[in-house]
């Protein structure tokens, strides 16, 4: 039998890239990573949970919402299928590209 070794974060993540295509630029958020224990810059992400009815894509909008106070735009998921989020993790991530999302003032 086969024994999975790993880190287990959740079931399931999200990542969201956030690009303006009139500006031609990315939204990128600035946060402690406990991880390098340092504040760096990354991508909106965040994992699936109860509160977000486990859906992928209510995680996805929720997480741009919360990290980089962004709402709407065109939504394209950047795979037909969840990856591996590295090679040492048991959690699988689901990429979006997010086109021209505006800025919310009352974020959740």
């Amino acid at each position: 039998f086969k024994k999975l070794m790993g880190v287990k974060t959740g079931d399931s993540a999200v990542l969201v890239f956030a690009w303006d295509t009139k500006t031609k630029t990315a939204t990128l958020v600035r946060e402690y990573m406990p991880g390098s224990h340092d504040v760096l810059f990354g991508i909106a992400a965040g994992l699936v949970e109860a509160k977000h009815n486990d859906s992928v894509l209510q995680a996805a909008h929720d997480e741009l919402e919360e990290e980089a106070q962004l709402i709407g735009g065109t939504w394209i998921p950047l795979s037909e299928s969840p990856s591996a989020m590295d090679k040492y993790s048991l959690t699988i991530v689901n990429a979006f590209l997010v086109l021209d999302p505006t800025h919310t003032e009352n974020p959740k």
